[in-house]
């Protein structure tokens, strides 16, 4: 329902605003009054074909806009979801027209293109007597008008849900018929590439590990030079780091006794010989642990071979080659069961078809009273208005 019309420097109108109530409005005058312009105003909000001489002389631009109450209207609603603009109860449509010729339409305030204004404007006002806008003399308006008078909107609208749930199953078999062959082409190659990876079995992380304990295998002799060298020098050889600390701590302690300055420093100079004792024994520990194991070494390169030949077939890194395992996985357990898949969902196809066909002669049966009904009223209101038929 329009609920508002602003127009402003259209033809001879500086500016006029319209409020319309709830029922009908009867607008009067005589000859020149400018109820022609007001239609035609109208008809520039709803998508009509503009010329700059529509603007006021003196006026750079001409606007319309119009306030609609869309009670409901699902076409308008479904329009303005397919264009990915807002929608609300109440909308503003606004058109402005400038003497360069530019031609701009809003809906809610946002810039829309004028096919989609004129698309809405056929679905929001009908200009009766004009051959425009007039949604009565196209049959495809029809059945809007028989099913808004029979009052079973809730029904199609139930049907219709159902119906694009029934299309895009079938689309989704379509799909799946077509991905058949390739699929069971693949099904050996999956389960080729599944067998693969599988017999190596990589672990996230353990690439890592294993390198390390490799630099460790691959270094043992080193290993054990550093640290026998490490303990010669902190206890072992002939002016050990320890002796030194030892004897300079005795002189720190004479210091002390000729002056207390010196007191905490005895303290300092202890902790040296403790930090130097725990490096020493740390080393020795770690020297013990030290093992060249050759059978290990060789099994560490041999894995390590393994899994970058995984990753150069499948993947850069060990996390994507798993990813990929996982990705192969789901495809071939799905090649596996495709008859099964396509089975089941053959069956819901098959219920939707037959819940699809219940509604349907429902609503067949309902429009069927509703058109008897409103052939009556239609031609009872003729007979009223004189009309011959």
């Amino acid at each position: 329902m329009l609920k508002n019309l602003l127009i402003k420097n259209y033809a001879l109108i500086e500016e006029i605003a319209v409020d319309f109530s709830s029922g009908l409005t009867i607008i009067t005058g005589e000859t020149g009054a400018g109820k022609s312009i007001l239609i035609d105003a109208l008809g520039l909000l709803l998508g009509e074909r503009a010329s700059t001489e529509m603007i006021r002389t003196g006026a750079e631009k001409a606007i319309v806009e119009g306030v609609f109450h869309l009670n409901g209207n699902v076409r308008v609603a479904d329009i303005l979801r397919a264009g990915e603009n807002e929608i609300t109860e109440e909308l503003i449509v606004r058109r402005e027209l400038t003497t360069k010729g530019q031609s701009r339409c809003f809906v809610n305030d946002s810039p829309v293109s004028v096919s989609l204004l004129k698309e809405i404007g056929d679905e929001l006002v009908d200009l009766h007597g004009q051959h425009e806008h007039q949604s009565l003399l196209r049959p495809e308006t029809h059945i809007d008008f028989l099913d808004d008078f029979g009052g079973y909107k809730k029904e199609i609208e139930s049907y219709q849900s159902l119906f694009r749930l029934l299309a895009e199953l079938t689309g989704k078999k379509r799909e799946l018929q077509d991905q058949e062959n390739v699929l069971k082409a693949k099904k050996s190659l999956f389960e080729f590439q599944i067998k693969e990876i599988d017999a190596v079995n990589p672990q996230p992380g353990e690439e890592d590990q294993l390198e390390s304990e490799l630099k460790i295998l691959e270094n043992t002799e080193k290993l054990n030079e550093l640290t026998n060298g490490i303990h010669q020098l902190l206890y072992e050889a002939e002016h050990s780091v320890r002796d030194s600390l030892v004897k300079a701590r005795k002189m720190v302690e004479q210091l002390a006794e000729i002056d207390g300055v010196f007191t905490e420093s005895i303290v300092e100079a202890r902790s040296a010989e403790v930090i130097v004792e725990e490096l020493s024994k740390q080393v020795q520990n770690y020297a013990s642990r030290i093992e060249f194991n050759p059978d290990r070494l060789e099994k560490i390169r041999e894995r390590l071979g393994a899994l970058s030949l995984l990753k150069k077939k499948y993947g850069g890194t060990i996390d994507l080659l798993i990813e990929f395992r996982k990705k192969i996985g789901e495809e071939f357990k799905f090649a596996e069961n495709f008859d099964v898949e396509l089975s089941k969902l053959e069956m819901e196809l098959e219920s939707l078809r037959s819940e699809c066909g219940t509604k349907a002669n429902f609503l067949t049966q309902r429009r069927k009273e509703s058109a008897k009904k409103l052939e009556q009223a239609i031609l009872s209101s003729i007979a009223e208005l004189g009309i011959q038929k």
